[in-house]
């Protein structure tokens, strides 16, 4: 490869890497689930965009309590 090719190879890896960083990630709830959803449309757990306050509150609303064993154990949510 020469050298012009090799520069755009890392011009555009670069600007790749840049675009993934400002991807943003939103908290969604449907029925019985609770998910995460970025900019881009890719689906991702709940610990993605989702605050422990969040979990509790959806868990308590959807269940009727909280598993806080649970929440530490995945999540790392302490009370």
């Amino acid at each position: 490869m020469n050298r012009i090719t090799m520069l755009l190879l890392v011009i555009i890896s670069i600007m790749l890497l840049i675009s993934c960083a400002d991807e943003e990630w939103a908290c969604h709830t449907s029925g019985q689930s609770m998910y995460s959803l970025s900019s881009s449309g890719e689906l991702g757990s709940a610990s993605k965009a989702c605050s422990c306050s969040e979990m509790r509150s959806f868990e308590l609303r959807v269940f009727g309590r909280v598993d806080e064993e649970a929440l530490r154990a995945d999540f790392g949510c302490w009370w």
